[in-house]
């Protein structure tokens, strides 16, 4: 009896040693981290804004860090391979995601079912916002929104406009628009690609889209307000949505690091700071702004009631609308 007891009790100790150790062992890996490299998957293809933003941050934490930080593109799927990928990826801070408006907020009510919960990704911070903008070509009658507004209200056939992709965030932004204005009916042309080329050469009568900023600054677009609340910091004189009148008609692009479920604080408070000390650098915020994208700067909590705040707004606005894909 008295062997027994001697037995549980060495088997409590040893236990309480091994809980020990591991708490330390978790302790000392969040201080010493990165002692890698990191990965930064991103899920769409090469050069895109979302991508050159990123890059400003990982050249810098690099450097802060003395471990490089490599980006790895998997695009397709709407980005769901790619959040799927870090989803399942070890919670240890080394294989994160760039946080991105369709895997953090509108996957999750497009989607009927996903290989990933977006809910559980751990929102480290977010890097800069990018605009969406109505958009005709160059050489269009339409001088304002309102002309735009006036002229679809009024067309015998249903205006075209193209989106990249049916449930993306172009195509609900414009339809958030159509609804707004009391447009009756708009004709929704989807494109992988090249959509813009089809709105210069006349085959589409509008466009609402965030990577259409080039051709404005071009001249072969023009851009007839910014889907925003406030005026865009490169265009100030461009109106935005609000000032004329549709409040609810506003979308930014996100860009940011997400990492899986479980990642310890220490880690992400450790990378969510030094984000916002990169972030903070002059030099960096003119060339964030060269690319036409908004500086931002969160804590890790801001970043998260931000994208349940957006998660939010565009769950009915999707219902409505009755967009469902099976994956």
């Amino acid at each position: 009896m008295k062997n027994n007891s001697h037995f549980k009790k060495c088997i409590s100790i040893t236990c309480q040693f091994l809980v020990l150790l591991s708490l330390s062992f978790s302790s000392f890996s969040q201080s010493d981290y990165p002692n890698r490299a990191i990965k930064v998957v991103v899920p769409f293809a090469p050069g895109s804004v979302p991508e050159s933003v990123l890059r400003i941050f990982t050249q810098e934490m690099t450097a802060r860090f003395g471990h490089p930080i490599v980006i790895e593109h998997k695009p397709g799927a709407s980005t769901n391979i790619a959040a799927a990928y870090v989803a399942n990826a070890p919670a240890d801070g080394y294989t994160l995601l760039l946080t991105n408006l369709a895997s953090n907020i509108l996957n999750k009510s497009t989607y009927k079912k996903l290989a990933y919960e977006p809910d559980a990704f751990m929102q480290i911070g977010l890097m800069a916002v990018t605009g969406f903008y109505v958009v005709v070509r160059a050489d269009s009658l339409y001088q304002s929104m309102n002309d735009l507004i006036q002229a679809a209200q009024n067309s015998p056939v249903s205006f075209k406009y193209g989106s990249l992709g049916s449930g993306g965030a172009s195509h609900l932004v414009t339809e958030l628009f159509r609804t707004k204005t009391g447009i009756k009916e708009l004709l929704h042309v989807p494109y992988k690609s090249g959509a813009a080329l089809d709105l210069i050469a006349g085959r589409l009568d509008f466009m609402i889209d965030a990577s259409v900023i080039n051709q404005v600054k071009s001249g072969q677009l023009k851009a007839l307000a910014v889907a925003s609340s406030k005026r865009w910091p490169t265009l100030p004189d461009l109106p935005t949505t609000t000032e004329l009148g549709y409040p609810d008609v506003t979308m930014s692009a996100i860009i940011g690091l997400s990492a899986p479920a479980k990642t310890p604080a220490g880690i992400l408070d450790k990378l969510n700071q030094t984000m916002i000390d990169v972030g903070k650098n002059p030099e960096n915020i003119k060339r964030i702004l060269a690319m036409h994208a908004m500086p931002v700067s969160m804590t890790r909590a801001e970043t998260q009631d931000y994208i349940k705040q957006q998660s939010e707004k565009w769950k009915p606005v999707i219902q409505s609308l009755q967009i469902s894909f099976e994956d």
